[in-house]
């Protein structure tokens, strides 16, 4: 595969934003730009104009982790927010627009019910993406028992549903 020049890096968390950047770098070919999105996924009854000032702080953190990686590569880069009901199709549509060569893209191994029923974002990029994808796929962690987390919260078992794109 010739480097690619145009990449877009699908961001999702702040936690895989840096592996993911310095990963779509590694793979930039010389004079290359990667375009750092990040889409606010919003539920179909929500419109896509709503304030939702946590997302955007959230996107803000996301860019910050990734663009120090770019500048520490000497990367071009540019950031673009996106709100949509969709994050595989607003992601799909920029690839095509764009005319992206690469997508650099996280997978995740936990579910949420709406996965299971439509599939990931990256499962729907694979199968109609116009450009090459690259997958980071983020080890499975085993969680810990709740037994062990009620120990551990003072007899309370706590949750977290972190995922990754």
């Amino acid at each position: 595969m010739p480097q690619p020049k145009k990449i877009l890096v699908g961001l999702k968390d702040v936690e895989h934003a840096a592996a993911l950047t310095r990963l779509a770098c590694r793979m930039a070919g010389r004079g290359a730009s990667l375009l750092l999105v990040h889409v606010i996924e919003l539920p179909d009854v929500t419109p896509l104009d709503a304030e939702v000032f946590e997302l955007e702080a959230a996107a803000a953190a996301i860019f910050r982790a990734a663009l120090r990686e770019t500048k520490r590569a000497g990367v071009k880069a540019s950031t673009l927010v996106i709100r949509a009901h969709s994050a595989s199709y607003a992601l799909l549509d920029e690839l095509k627009q764009r005319k992206m060569e690469l997508a650099v893209l996280g997978y995740h191994h936990k579910r949420s019910a709406a996965e299971l029923v439509f599939g990931t974002t990256a499962v729907h990029l694979l199968r109609h993406a116009p450009c090459e994808l690259l997958l980071s796929i983020q080890p499975e962690v085993a969680e810990p028992k709740r037994e062990a987390a009620a120990e551990h919260t003072g007899g309370e078992a706590l949750t977290s549903a972190g995922v990754t794109f």
